[in-house]
C-alpha cells in the first residue's frame, strides 16, 4: 500500500516538474554528428511553414560537445535561405571554455550542451521553403586550409522561439 502511494506521489511530482519545465521553444531540430567529427559541409535544417509565425522570433544554435573537442572556441557560418536564396549569412564565434579552460555549457558528464544565440527579433519570411544551414569554419593558427573535421562535436541543432 505504501509503495503504491509512494509511486503515485512520485509520478505526480514528475508530471508537475515536466509541465513546469516546458520550454518556450516553438520549434527545434537536432542532427547527430558522425564519429569523424563536424565537417565543413553545411548541415541543412528544413523549417516547416508552421514554425514561421510572421512575428519576431529568436533563433538559437544548439551544440553538444565532449572533452575530445580540441579548441576553446568555435567559428560557425550560419545562413537563412528562403526559396534557395540566401537572405542572411553570418560568421559567428562562440567561446567553448572559460578563461581557466573549463567547459562552458550545461551537463554533468563529459557531454556539454550550449545554447548559442544567433538572431534576435527576426521576422522569418514565409515566402517558400525556408532552410537554415550551419557549417564549421575552424582553422589552425597560421594555416590557410580549414580544419576538415572537428572531433568532439556530437550534435548540432537549431531552435526558433517566440520573442518574449
Amino acid at each position: 500500500m505504501i509503495n503504491k502511494k509512494l509511486h503515485s506521489g512520485i509520478s505526480f511530482l514528475v508530471l508537475i516538474c515536466f509541465f513546469c519545465c516546458v520550454s518556450e521553444e516553438e520549434f527545434s531540430l537536432q542532427r547527430a554528428i558522425s564519429k569523424k567529427g563536424l565537417t565543413q559541409r553545411p548541415i541543412v535544417f528544413e523549417i516547416p511553414s508552421t514554425a514561421l509565425k510572421g512575428t519576431p522570433q529568436n533563433i538559437f544554435i544548439w551544440l553538444r560537445n565532449t572533452s575530445k573537442y580540441e579548441f576553446s572556441n568555435i567559428f560557425l557560418i550560419a545562413s537563412l535561405k528562403v526559396n534557395n536564396e540566401t537572405r542572411i549569412q553570418d560568421t559567428l564565434e562562440f567561446a567553448m571554455t572559460n578563461n581557466n579552460g573549463s567547459w562552458l555549457g550545461k551537463g554533468f558528464t563529459e557531454i556539454k550542451e550550449n545554447k548559442l544565440w544567433w538572431k534576435e527579433g527576426l521576422i522569418i519570411p514565409n515566402e517558400g521553403p525556408v532552410q537554415i544551414e550551419i557549417a564549421q569554419a575552424m582553422r589552425n593558427n597560421g594555416k590557410l586550409d580549414g580544419v576538415p573535421e572537428l572531433k568532439g562535436i556530437i550534435s548540432l541543432g537549431i531552435s526558433i522561439e517566440d520573442q518574449q
